[in-house]
């Protein structure tokens, strides 16, 4: 039985080299291995009088004719890219078509009453903050709060007479207005709302005067 074995062994090994030598020998070419592979797996036989430069010049036209057509196609989305353009979007979102078919037929609600909504009375008020501050006896409230402005040469001259000419009358503000009283911001235009351009009048106290009269009186007696 062992024998047998290696009987056949030898034998499948001859009989593979022959088969191995002749594809060696009838597989000569490209266009061989094509034509062997499109009929079966038996090499074909090369005709003597057939020409390799033939076979390769012929799969040159296929790939140079393939190249063509997608070259072709290139040119195409090429000349479609180029074309669109930003003004070419169109912008009207308006329903295009026939109703029923494209889009839903409109069902309008015709003939009814407006009935509105039966909402609560909410109530709303405006209450001042109860923020305040002690007494700016310097202030230009017109430039300061307001923004009413001069012009911007103007008005570094005029807060310097400002300044100037409330020196004087200091101690009558002070009469008014005690230093240690807090001032509201009540009686003043909202922020952002359109302040009129206004003349503010002279407050009238007599504790202002009194204050004042006594600093000039005391005034006259320190200063030799």
């Amino acid at each position: 039985m062992a024998l047998w074995l290696v009987v056949a062994l030898v034998v499948g090994g001859a009989a593979g080299s022959l088969s191995a030598a002749g594809w060696q020998e009838f597989v000569k070419s490209p266009a061989d291995a094509l034509r062997m592979a499109a009929r079966g797996s038996t090499p074909i036989a090369r005709d003597p009088g057939e020409a390799d430069e033939y076979v390769l010049c012929a799969a040159t036209e296929e790939a140079k004719a393939a190249c063509a057509e997608a070259s072709k196609d290139c040119r195409e989305e090429l000349e479609k890219l180029r074309g669109d353009r930003l003004a070419a979007i169109d912008l009207d979102i308006r329903v295009g078509g026939r109703a029923g078919n494209d889009y839903p037929c409109e069902c309008r609600l015709e003939g009814e009453d407006y009935q509105p909504r039966r909402f609560a009375c909410t109530p709303f008020t405006w209450n001042a903050a109860g923020s305040c501050n002690k007494p700016l006896y310097f202030e230009d409230w017109a430039l300061e709060r307001y923004g009413h402005s001069h012009g911007p040469l103007a008005d570094p001259f005029i807060s310097a007479a400002h300044f100037f000419v409330t020196l004087p009358v200091l101690p009558y503000k002070m009469g008014v207005e005690l230093p240690w009283e807090c001032v509201y911001p009540l009686g003043y235009y909202r922020p952002g709302s359109c302040a009129p351009w206004t003349v503010p009048a002279v407050p009238i106290s007599l504790r202002g005067l009194a204050v004042e009269a006594a600093t000039i009186t005391g005034i006259v007696f320190v200063v030799p």
